[in-house]
């Protein structure tokens, strides 16, 4: 349902998609952890599972037929989503995605170390907003939760292809998975491209929409249709069993921490005393951010 959004608000949610937005480019960091910590993420899976096929249909037949008849169903169809805040959130995730995706990676080639101690911080910190969120802490919800993090781990085993000139069909198969991956907490659709080895060719179509647009709309088809399939899925095993599922994601989250550490212990950096106490630094401060968000969220909700 559309529903009123207050200035502040708005301005909230649109940082909430910036955050979301920075970290799905970044692989190996989710932004469904970010929907997640900020107290979004039922609202979103919602509101995307509610763009329905009859919605698409409306839409078809008043833009084709032009019919006043055809305008009530389309009324109708739009009022189950909630519009106003998938507009405000996507607007602020492709304004990260579009702008941000520079800077992130900007601050990978040059203070590599440092910018993932602050994204381990974060994620750890993602891991305890999903362990308070889980209500009953019986033997076989954790048992879930091992297999969560055996899923994770076992995706960062995984080597990753090297596609140079992928086909379009390929594409549309990298958004269809990509974007099923951001909806989920502690994996990151980044990472899922990496490992199908189109991450720098999609980067670069971001930064050459003009002359390779046909790419980015059969990425953008794919990815409509992933948060078509995932969103329902997600709101059936919400529905069946809400803390086994969230036990899977807790798993997932703690299962994906060992893509980043690898990334660190990789890099071939120095461990001096001065690396170590940045690196430290910068890892608190994504840990408290995090829970400062979580918090925040919280009192709003």
């Amino acid at each position: 349902m559309l529903k009123e959004v207050n200035f502040r608000d708005k301005c909230s949610l649109f940082l909430k998609g910036i955050l979301m937005g920075i970290c799905d480019v970044i692989p190996g960091i989710s932004g469904g952890t970010i929907a997640f910590i900020t107290g979004i993420y039922e609202q979103l899976i919602d509101s995307v599972k509610n763009i329905s096929p009859e919605l698409i249909k409306s839409i078809f037949l008043f833009l084709f037929t032009r019919r006043k008849s055809k305008v009530a169903d389309l009324i109708a169809n739009v009022k189950k989503i909630d519009l106003i805040f998938l507009g405000i959130l996507f607007s602020g995730i492709f304004t990260a995605i579009f702008l941000g995706s520079k800077l992130i990676l900007f601050l990978l080639d040059n203070y590599f170390v440092y910018t993932i101690s602050f994204f381990i911080g974060l994620i750890l910190a993602s891991s305890k907003v999903i362990f308070n969120n889980i209500e009953n802490h019986k033997i076989k919800n954790i048992l879930f939760g091992f297999l969560g993090v055996i899923l994770g781990i076992i995706l960062t085993l995984v080597v990753p292809l090297k596609v140079n000139n992928p086909s379009h069909g390929y594409v549309f198969f990298g958004g269809f998975f990509a974007i099923s991956a951001m909806f989920l907490p502690g994996i990151s659709g980044a990472f899922i491209l990496d490992i199908m080895g189109i991450y720098p060719f999609m980067l670069n179509v971001l930064h050459n929409i003009r002359t390779k647009y046909v790419y980015f709309l059969v990425f953008g088809i794919g990815a409509a249709l992933g948060a078509f399939f995932i969103s329902r899925l997600i709101v059936f095993l919400f529905k069946k069993d809400k803390c086994k599922t969230l036990y899977v994601l807790l798993g997932l989250v703690i299962g994906s921490l060992s893509i980043p550490v690898k990334k660190v212990i990789g890099s071939g950096i120095e461990f001096t005393s001065f690396n170590i106490i940045g690196m430290l630094l910068l890892f608190f401060l994504g840990f408290v951010l995090t829970l400062g968000i979580n918090n925040l969220g919280q009192k709003r909700g």
